[in-house]
Order: C-alpha cells, then structure tokens, then sequence
C-alpha cells in the first residue's frame, strides 16, 4: 500500500476493505462486508453439510480418485473405507491407528492459499492479511485450552459448534437439524473393503463434479449477497467482449477465468461459458428449493 501511494504521488489512498469516505459510510459498508462474509460461511456450511462433512472430522473425506490414493497414504492402506449411502457423494477413510487430530488454523490457511495459487487464482493482499492474522489470534486459544483451539477438553467438534450457535440464529434449526441426522447417518454407516471402495470412487467423483458445477448456480441464483455482484460483473465482462477489449484483459492477467481445473484463455470461450451459466442456473435454484431436509420436517 505504501509503494502504491508513493510511487502514484496521488493525495490519498484508501485502505483495503474500507470505504472513501469512513466517517460517513462506515457503519453502511462494514455491515455489508459482515453480511457478505456470513453469506459465504453458511454456504460454505451448506457444501459440507450436504456429504455430511461436516463433523466427521475423525474420518478423510474422500471424493476424487487423487482424494483416494492421498488417504492410503496416511497409513499405508491400513485403515477403513465407510460409505454413508448411494445419496451421498463421498467416501470417508479412518486410518488405523490413533484419531486424526484437529489441524492447526494456520495449517489450513496455508493449505488453502497455496490451492488458490496453484489453480491459477490468488487472495487480495489484504484479505490475505486479515485471513491470517485471524488464524494466528485463533491457534493462540491453545495456550489457554489444553493444546486445543476450537474443542473444550472432552468436547466434541458438533457439541463445541452448537455451544457457539446463538439460538436466536436464523440458522441454528437448521444446524440442530443437521446434527441429529449426521448422527443418525452414521449409525448406518457401511464400512466397505479396498476393492469395494475403489469401484464407488468413478461414480462418486462423477457426482461430486456435478455436484460442483452446480454450486456456482446455487451462489449466484440464491444469495442476495452474491447475486447482484455478479450481474453487474457479468455486465462488465459482456461490455469488455462488444467492444473487443475482453481478451486483453485475459492476457494481461486483469481477468483470470477458471473451468473446472483449467485456465480460459479465450474471450469467445469465456463469452460463451458465461452466456451457458446464466441459461442453466434458474433451472438448478428451482431444482434445489424443491429439496427437502427430512430432518427439519420432522421438526415441523
């Protein structure tokens, strides 16, 4: 930030994530960036939830063939595959020997960062930042809580976040909800034999691929907080490839387009990528707005 306003000689420079204007705009943007960043977390939530993720965290999840040959290689093969039912697009490992541990917030942080370099992407510097120091000020809870940072001692991962949902949540329902049928799920988990397991892995990859296109139908279909941005970017990108200057873009690197895991090079390629996402999405929100959590019609 400092050699960006130095080296521009302007008046000014605004902080990262902040408005122009603080004093009067403040409290405006930062309840936004607050709604944003909860939006995210509980569809973040929603994906894990779905394969029943969430919470087993004494198992591998495992949904793609190099996910697979990665959780042999925890112990050499030794442990157990579980399959939670056909409805369910993951396979879960225990490897033999003691529990999995909780990572470390910063381990996880890093994993991440280094993902999103790897596939071509990368963090705002001073989202970065911020991710960071967040992670640094959680791992140092250990100090206090026996080596652990999110779990009490003797408490488990779901107890330890249902003790952290407020009731007066919107959402806690639809946690508790989750929670007892995760449990219930479980209880009839089938344990399967290497073979066994390696001949699920092609159709379960299959659908947790589907199951990834689809999630970019459900962020920008669904969420207030995502939707209108991404109308006015899809605005942009259509006025950048009219007036011819969306492949620059692409090749100076200003815009990076992923599918799946490669980069698109192409305007006419990315054009038509976008123009195919706005056709199939209303089709995908109506299809999951039909979907029921028996969980919670219990309840009702």
């Amino acid at each position: 930030k400092r050699l960006e306003h130095e080296s521009s000689l302007s008046r000014e420079s605004h902080h990262d994530f902040h408005p122009h204007d603080l004093e009067h705009d403040g409290e405006a943007h930062f309840s936004k960036l607050i709604a944003k960043e909860t939006a995210l977390t509980e569809l973040t939530m929603g994906r894990l939830m779905g394969n029943y993720i969430l919470f087993s965290d004494t198992y591998i999840p495992v949904q793609t063939g190099q996910a697979f040959y990665k959780a042999l290689q925890a112990d050499g093969g030794k442990g157990t595959f579980y399959s939670l039912g056909a409805d369910v697009h993951c396979l879960f490992y225990k490897p033999a020997g003691e529990a999995l541990t909780m990572p470390d917030p910063q381990e996880c942080f890093h994993a991440l960062a280094n993902h999103v370099s790897m596939t071509g992407r990368r963090f705002e510097v001073g989202y970065a930042a911020a991710f960071e120091a967040f992670t640094e000020v959680l791992e140092s809870r250990k100090e206090g809580l026996g080596g652990s940072w999110f779990t009490a001692p003797g408490e488990s991962s779901r107890e330890a976040f249902m003790r952290r949902v407020k009731r007066s949540d919107p959402a806690y329902e639809i946690y508790a909800a989750y929670a007892s049928e995760h449990t219930e799920r479980w209880a009839g988990a089938k344990a399967l034999t290497l073979d066994a397991a390696m001949a699920e892995m092609p159709e379960v990859e299959r659908k947790y691929q589907l199951e990834c296109a689809e999630y970019g139908n459900v962020l920008f279909g669904l969420s207030d907080e995502f939707s209108s941005a991404g109308k006015m970017e899809q605005e942009q990108l259509t006025k950048l490839a009219d007036l011819g200057k969306l492949q620059a873009q692409l090749d100076s690197g200003a815009y990076v387009a992923i599918e799946g895991a490669e980069k698109i090079r192409q305007a006419e390629v990315l054009t038509k990528a976008v123009e195919a996402f706005e056709t199939g999405k209303d089709k995908a929100v109506d299809a999951v707005l039909a979907t029921k959590l028996p969980a919670l019609d219990r309840k009702k």
